[in-house]
C-alpha cells in the first residue's frame, strides 16, 4: 500500500510512498490516493513523502501543484520529503513556490519524522 500511518512521539504521521513507482502513471496514481485520503476525511495531516527511486514528469507536477492549492494546503500541517535529489530538488523548488505548506527535504526517515512531530 503506498499510503500508510506511522505513530511517532505520540503523534500520527501520514507516510505516502512513491518509492515503487517506477513510471509517471504510478506515481499519478499515489497522489491521487492521497487526494482521496483528505476528501474522505477533515483531518489535518502530518505528512511524509518518500520519492525514493520515483518517477515523475509534468503531468505530475501539474497536479501536486493543482491539488496542493485545492486540498492540500488547508490541512497539511507539517510537509517532509525523503529522497529529493537531483531533478527532483529543482521539482521541489517549483512545488514550494506555488503551496503554503512547503515540503521540507531530509535525508533519513528518523529527521524526518522528528520535524514532523516536534511541538
Amino acid at each position: 500500500m503506498s499510503l500508510s500511518f506511522i505513530h511517532h512521539n505520540g503523534k500520527k504521521v501520514l507516510y505516502i510512498d512513491y518509492s515503487n513507482c517506477k513510471t509517471p502513471q504510478e506515481t499519478v496514481a499515489v497522489l491521487e490516493q492521497v487526494r482521496n485520503e483528505y476528501l474522505r476525511t477533515n483531518e489535518h495531516y502530518l505528512t511524509l513523502n518518500n520519492f525514493t527511486n520515483a518517477v515523475s514528469n509534468n503531468e505530475y507536477m501539474d497536479l501536486v501543484k493543482k491539488y496542493g492549492k485545492e486540498v492540500f494546503d488547508a490541512r497539511t500541517v507539517r510537509n517532509a520529503g525523503l529522497g529529493l535529489t537531483g531533478i527532483k530538488k529543482i521539482l521541489l523548488s517549483a512545488y514550494n513556490i506555488t503551496v503554503k505548506n512547503k515540503l521540507i527535504p531530509f535525508d533519513s526517515k528518523e529527521e524526518a519524522l522528528e520535524f514532523l512531530t516536534k511541538n
